[in-house]
């Protein structure tokens, strides 16, 4: 039996309490809904839904990639708002976003980066997919190319998309986006931008040297088009140097990088940080969205100042990191122990996915069926391209599980697959 030590900071096991939605496990809180006539199965339906992914509690789904709700920290949140809030919080935001928290975030920054960060570069956001889409809105037009990764975040290409422009894949090899090919494309195409992951890459788990770092910016001022850096992973390292984050070039004026709470404290604050330089981040406040609504999340930022500022966060990213590094170590023993040979991968030194190599030929999609019949899901390959291509990969997320849920997942996926 595994047990779970959590720090001082650290919540305690969930319980019910009668002021907040009900769990899939737990009774409907009485009276909600009775009085505009909702049956109890249909508003039991309603209070179940709290959040965007779940699986059932006999389902191991590796393909989640959120972190798990028992290490959340809901006694660092409860500590934060026990002495109440200002008056300010609850007014339209500045453009900019929160200043307070502006200053607490490039101080943390300075500190976990090892770069100086300027407040007055940084535009705080509703978190990355968010950022990503009001960077298209403020950058693009519908017609216009954007180079991404290939494979990518899966997500992205949808809001990409959404957006209507034309998506451009570009190779990564071992070391991330090989810059040969970005060349080459850069021969045949003008983008308005080029997206990456570049440190500790979704779904690959590659990152970017800090040569192809400075080729790429040299790249993005030659033939004018935008670095927009998703820097979602770069605090969760596991070991080993770390390159400095695409934030240590924002003052060649090519590079946004797009930075949030959602992998670091937590998803449901919906909060994060673009860091770039002063005139594109004037361009951004400058969005119809900010012009008419205000600085983006300033309640919520006016809760996160304090958290960084009290060392709350930096713990907490410790706690994180140690955490993670186990079921590394764990879901790279279990593939080892329980997957057939022929099945490649490299273990992950930070962020959040083994990125599984198949043999030539297979597609893993196919494994969907038994997968689900073991009660164990995944992430297909091919989901994360432009083409459909690489459909022998496989993405398994390890941040959602504990050690012994990770071991028993691996062993019922390997009586799904065959090769």
């Amino acid at each position: 039996m595994q047990v779970v030590r959590f720090p001082s900071w650290a919540p305690l096991p969930r319980r019910p309490y009668t002021n907040r939605p009900a769990l899939l496990h737990e009774q409907p809180v009485v009276g909600i809904g009775a009085e505009i006539g909702i049956d109890p199965a249909r508003r039991a339906a309603l209070l179940a839904q709290t959040t965007q992914a779940w699986a059932p509690s006999d389902v191991i789904d590796f393909g989640i990639g959120h972190p798990q709700d028992a290490i959340l920290p809901t006694d660092i949140f409860r500590r934060a708002m026990a002495n109440g809030i200002e008056p300010y919080p609850l007014q339209y935001g500045t453009e900019f976003g929160d200043g307070y928290l502006r200053l607490a975030l490039a101080e943390f920054l300075t500190a976990a980066y090892g770069v100086a960060c300027d407040p007055e570069s940084t535009f705080i956001t509703n978190g990355n997919s968010q950022a990503i889409d009001q960077v298209c809105s403020v950058f693009t037009k519908p017609g216009d190319v954007v180079f991404v990764e290939e494979p990518s975040y899966f997500l992205a290409l949808n809001i990409f998309r959404q957006h209507h422009v034309r998506i451009v894949g570009i190779p990564v090899d071992e070391h991330g986006l090989r810059l040969d090919a970005l060349e080459a494309a850069l021969a045949i195409e003008r983008p308005a931008f080029l997206y990456t992951i570049p440190t500790f890459q979704n779904p690959t788990g590659y990152t970017l040297p800090v040569e192809r770092r400075e080729q790429l910016v040299a790249l993005a001022q030659k033939y004018e088009f935008l670095v927009v850096a998703d820097e979602v992973y770069h605090l969760l390292s596991y070991g080993g140097d770390v390159p400095p984050p695409m934030a240590a070039w924002i003052a060649s004026g090519v590079v946004l990088s797009l930075g949030t709470f959602t992998k670091i404290l937590a998803p449901g604050l919906r909060l994060g940080w673009i860091q770039a330089a002063v005139p594109l981040i004037e361009r951004l406040a400058g969005a119809g969205l900010i012009v008419s609504g205000g600085g983006l999340n300033p309640f919520t930022s006016a809760i996160v100042a304090p958290i960084i500022e009290n060392g709350s966060l930096r713990n907490y990213l410790d706690f994180l990191i140690a955490t993670y590094s186990e079921r590394v170590e764990v879901m790279d023993e279990a593939l080892k122990l329980y997957f057939p040979a022929g099945i490649t991968y490299d273990v992950p030194s930070g962020g959040y996915f083994f990125w599984l190599r198949f043999p030539v030929g297979t597609d893993t999609a196919t494994f969907l069926t038994s997968a689900a019949a073991h009660k164990v899901g995944f992430r297909c390959g091919s989901k994360f391209t432009v083409d459909g291509s690489l459909a022998n990969y496989m993405r398994l997320s390890f941040a959602y599980y504990d050690g012994t849920t990770i071991e028993r997942g691996i062993s019922a996926l390997a009586q799904a697959i065959t090769v």
